[in-house]
């Protein structure tokens, strides 16, 4: 059950800021800011990704052990053979190192000066993916899911035109995801409300 009441119509003033609880979630940056959401995966996913970088690494130490063990030990002295293997061998340590890597909770990115909101997958490596971006005026509204019933689960949607696209922007306790609804409609859907003209094909909005 999504549950909105008092929050709507609040926001946070610039002279406020953001106290040390919601920094946690609450990035600024000079073309906005990027909200960090704290949903853990589940434990299927950190269980295959922890079995990944084991089978990762001794793919790895297969392939490297293919020449440092003696000629003696084969059957064949083939270097074509050996290559071959060693090939084999390093695709699958990439294909299982990449899994491992991947990020397995996504931030939104939220850019003041293109008007748009970037759904970005952080790896544990420290790059990133573009997995979607919308303008401002694909969203209609927020709510506040209490869904979970424990005041430390509550999240935070963004609502789309098309429901299929709905975000959420971070699940976290009730004084954070306040703030942040406070500080999304001030800048992302307030400040969409009064823009005199359409984002694509510029003309008067009717």
């Amino acid at each position: 059950m999504t549950d909105i009441s008092g929050f709507q119509g609040r926001t946070v003033p610039v002279s406020q800021g953001f106290n040390d609880i919601a920094d946690q979630l609450l990035t600024e940056t000079y073309w906005g800011f990027t909200v960090k959401n704290t949903q853990r995966a589940s434990s299927i996913v950190q269980l295959s990704q922890a079995v990944s970088v084991v089978m990762g690494a001794g793919f790895a130490a297969a392939a490297l052990g293919l020449w440092i063990v003696p000629s003696v030990a084969f059957q064949t002295d083939s270097a074509l053979i050996r290559a071959g293997a060693s090939v084999f061998f390093v695709i699958f340590s990439f294909f299982f190192i990449s899994y491992a890597n991947r990020g397995t909770v996504s931030e939104l990115q939220i850019d003041l000066s293109l008007g748009e909101v970037r759904e970005v997958l952080r790896h544990r490596s420290g790059s990133s993916s573009l997995l979607a971006h919308y303008g401002f005026d694909a969203f209609t509204g927020l709510s506040i899911d209490r869904s979970s019933g424990s005041p430390l689960q509550v999240k935070l949607i963004l609502h789309h035109q098309d429901e299929a696209h709905d975000l959420v922007v971070a699940t976290g306790n009730e004084p954070q995801i306040g703030k942040l609804f406070g500080r999304l409609e001030r800048d992302l859907l307030r400040s969409e409300g009064s823009r005199p003209l359409a984002a694509v094909s510029p003309k008067p909005l009717t």
